[in-house]
Formats: structure tokens, C-alpha cells, sequence
């Protein structure tokens, strides 16, 4: 599923607004990202936590920052998708990771069954989807063939 984050879009998501652009911001971000998705499996909810952070990293470093955090569950299948608005342009890119960085989108395609970019007139939605378990439950992983990025 595509996050273009049109009016259709937005019914179900959960969203965090940044106060502030700065580390404390990312902090907020992923403290509210934590607690959203405390119910959880512990590993699910690593992956997720993981996804977060390597999104919000990556608006804050290559887009002048997030505008908004999105997470979006869904239980049939268990799934979460995380999506980071900015208000950059350009598109995000995997690169051969080096000194400098070059892990953050590797480490998100791995993670995600897709994953890809909206561009909109304010900028871009980032979004990553992964499969969950509540409180360590199994359920089938999401799989998403019409999605921007890739998808498993």
C-alpha cells in the first residue's frame, strides 16, 4: 500500500507532529513511537522501534527534518506501517554503506516487506511496512506488490 497520505489516507493512523526539528525532537519522536507500539512482540516491536529511527534519522540528516511521524496497525494481517513526512524534495536512495553511513535505507529494506516514497506539494512521505505479533502471537507478514521501493 502506497502512503501518499490524501484525505482516503489518513483514517487509522496514529501521527506525531514535531514540535521541534532538532536530536530533542527525535527523541520525543521515538519515545511516542515506543509507547504506541508497546503491545507488541519484543522483536516486532524492535523492528518497528528500528524503522522509526533509521526514517526519522534520515529526514533530520538529508531533508532538514521530519514533519510528521505516522504509524498506522493493522491486525488482519498483523502489520504496522511507519511513515515520516519532510519537507524535502529529493528521494531517498540506497548507497554502499561507508565511514560516513549508507546503513539506514539497507537496514529498512531489509526489515520492511516494502517500503517506498510519495513526493506531495509540501514535500515527501518515507513509509516502510512490517509484519507484527501482538504479545509475541504470530501472524503472516504483510505483502504489498504495488508499492514505490521494493516489495517482497
Amino acid at each position: 500500500m502506497p502512503v501518499t497520505w490524501d484525505g482516503d489516507d489518513r483514517a487509522g493512523w496514529q501521527h506525531w507532529t514535531a514540535a521541534s526539528i532538532g536530536l530533542a525532537g527525535l527523541a520525543a519522536a521515538r519515545h511516542w513511537a515506543e509507547d504506541e507500539l508497546a503491545t507488541l512482540g519484543e522483536a516486532h516491536r524492535i523492528d518497528a522501534l528500528l524503522v522509526v529511527s533509521e526514517l526519522l534519522d534520515n529526514a533530520y540528516r538529508h531533508a532538514g527534518g521530519p514533519v510528521q511521524l505516522r504509524l498506522l496497525r493493522r491486525h488482519d494481517p498483523c502489520e504496522i506501517t511507519v511513515a515520516v513526512a519532510d519537507s524535502g524534495s529529493g528521494a531517498p536512495r540506497m548507497r554502499t554503506p561507508d565511514p560516513r553511513g549508507g546503513r539506514g535505507l539497507l537496514l529498512v529494506d531489509r526489515i520492511c516487506s516494502a517500503w517506498g516514497v510519495s513526493h506531495h506539494d509540501d514535500g515527501k512521505v518515507v513509509w516502510g511496512t512490517l509484519g507484527c505479533a501482538e504479545s509475541g502471537l504470530a501472524c503472516t507478514p504483510s505483502r504489498d506488490d504495488n508499492g514505490a521501493g521494493r516489495s517482497r
